[in-house]
């Protein structure tokens, strides 16, 4: 369990240094990182067009601070949902305590070869940060069955509840609802990796197509109903 801070702890003094990200230390994503969240993304927009959600932004690798004077402070989301953002041009960074910066609603991590920092540290800091919903996806755990160690798994949700505690509501193979999205996300595998889906069933087999994938079913059906016509 992660939980918010009793005022008491927050007035007290903190070293945030161990919770510093540097641009430096925020590396670029692998190859296969890079398309487990191209599909993930175009999948969002597919189900924020879906959903007729307005007003909700979706990107990924942008920092978030919510700490004023510790601007360091920090998380780079792999993938998020914001509400009501402010208008364009967008801002180099969100910084929560600035007006019309908000912590995301949903947020997604990937795990990386630095998986223990995944697992320990990241939830600790979306806590910090106010996000409602977060998504841990391990793709080497998804693929190995546990990838290097008995204690990594495909899927953690973590989820604030009514009284603002942010929890770890599931731990396990997917598919897994996710609240924000009012979906479920679960691992699907693409020849020797795992690949992030969105599914609008529990069973995990309506799943939501990328834009790419959308238009191929569109071409498919298109040259279904001219053959059709044809005598």
């Amino acid at each position: 369990m992660v939980r918010d801070p009793s005022p008491e702890e927050i007035a007290a003094p903190v070293d945030w240094s161990a919770w510093y990200l540097t641009d430096e230390e925020d590396m670029g994503e692998s190859v296969d990182q890079s398309d487990i969240l191209g599909i993930l993304l175009s999948a969002l927009g597919e189900l924020i067009a879906r959903r007729g959600w307005q007003n909700v932004y979706c990107s990924g690798d942008n920092f978030f601070a919510w700490v004023p004077g510790e601007h360091l402070v920090r998380v780079s989301p792999d993938a998020y949902l914001l509400d009501d953002p402010p208008p364009p041009p967008r801002p180099k960074s969100w910084q929560t305590w600035l007006p019309g910066h908000k912590p995301p609603r949903w947020a997604l991590e990937v795990v990386s070869e630095e998986w223990k920092n995944d697992y320990e540290e990241k939830p600790a800091k979306y806590a910090q940060l106010g996000a409602l919903e977060l998504v841990i996806f391990d793709p080497e755990a998804a693929m190995a069955g546990g990838g290097k160690s008995p204690n990594r798994v495909p899927l953690q949700i973590y989820r604030r509840g009514a009284d603002g505690a942010f929890v770890r509501v599931y731990w396990g193979d997917g598919p897994a609802y996710c609240q924000q999205l009012d979906a479920w996300v679960l691992s699907k595998p693409e020849g020797k990796a795992a690949r992030l889906r969105i599914a609008l069933d529990a069973a995990g087999t309506d799943i939501v197509p990328t834009a790419q994938e959308r238009a191929r079913e569109l071409e498919a059906l298109v040259a279904k109903l001219q053959a059709g016509s044809n005598p």
